[in-house]
């Protein structure tokens, strides 16, 4: 996958990416995922403030990095709890790539999540979106989970997720 500038990524790493994240900040190196997985938290332990805001309709989150300052993720207000998890998530995939890069210090940016960023079209947007699913719906588990018979349903209402995130997840997994 080009993320449009040139650089190429593994469909893999960006999965190894949030798997690594979650190792490391969310289940502390323990094999189980507690869930649900919980981005704000996650985000406040790399040093990221979250914040609920009111923001244009049209946009369900952004990230913004002032010069010298650490990144802040801002979250719609008006959005739903599922929606406000994923777009944190997709955030923590923005800030993760520019980490990766070294593209995250001495510099100002702003990434906006609105509605054309769940298409995914654009190759940062691809980066953030696949991010966040794999980090609020870690492969293994939702293979375990759909192994034991979960219908889609239940795996969103596991996963805190809106149905339509889950059922993308699934076919992206080849289990739907």
């Amino acid at each position: 996958m080009s993320l449009g500038n040139g650089t190429l990524i593994r469909q893999d790493q960006i999965a190894k990416d949030a798997e690594g994240l979650l190792r490391t900040v969310w289940n502390e190196g323990s094999a189980e995922v507690p869930l649900p997985v919980d981005p704000v938290r996650i985000a406040r332990s790399m040093g990221v403030e979250v914040f609920d805001a009111h923001l244009e309709a049209a946009v369900s989150g952004a990230i913004v990095k002032e010069r010298g300052e650490d990144p802040v993720i801002l979250l719609n207000a008006s959005d739903s709890r599922n929606r406000k998890r994923f777009s944190c998530a997709h955030e923590i995939g923005h800030y993760v790539r520019r980490t990766q890069t070294g593209a995250s210090e001495g510099y100002e940016f702003v990434d906006l999540r609105g509605p054309l960023s769940a298409q995914g079209t654009e190759g940062e947007e691809i980066y953030a979106n696949r991010f966040a699913a794999s980090l609020l719906m870690p492969e293994q588990l939702v293979r375990s989970l759909r192994r034991d018979g979960l219908p889609l349903v239940e795996l969103a209402f596991r996963f805190r997720v809106s149905e339509d995130a889950m059922r993308f997840r699934l076919e992206h997994l080849g289990l739907l």
